[in-house]
């Protein structure tokens, strides 16, 4: 499933006091992620990604995505496995006059029901594809 959070983020929004988006998912893995900065943001307005008190995009607590005009799109392999299921989008504008709003985007394949893996297990090792052990 694709999640979007766009994030309005009022001019003069400092760092120590960010605004705080929250994008709330299902459980499953993130493949795929999306930050964009509308035309207008020269670089001022800043965004991370935070998953259960810990930074995920950037991975560093002291870097931040900021562009101007631009779509920023990667693959990763994030596993989404405890609650919450959310990704905590925080944000901070330097611009003194313009407010900006940067968006959010990640794509979550589902994680597969209860028991299913379970299931497959028994199969693969009656079909003496998987050994038990």
């Amino acid at each position: 499933m694709l999640y979007k959070v766009e994030c309005p983020t009022p001019a003069n929004t400092p760092h120590s006091a960010p605004i705080v988006t929250r994008c709330r998912v299902y459980p499953g893995m993130v493949t795929r992620t999306w930050v964009g900065f509308p035309k207008g943001c020269f670089g001022l307005c800043h965004l991370q990604v935070w998953h259960q008190g810990l930074p995920v995009w950037p991975w560093s607590p002291a870097d931040s995505f900021h562009w101007d005009g631009f779509m920023f799109s990667f693959a990763d392999r994030f596993p989404l496995t405890a609650e919450p299921f959310e990704f905590v989008v925080k944000t901070w504008n330097e611009d003194d006059f313009y407010p900006h709003t940067p968006t959010f985007m990640v794509l979550v394949e589902p994680a597969p029901p209860p028991g299913e893996l379970e299931a497959l297990e028994r199969t693969l090792e009656a079909l003496g594809i998987l050994r038990g052990g």
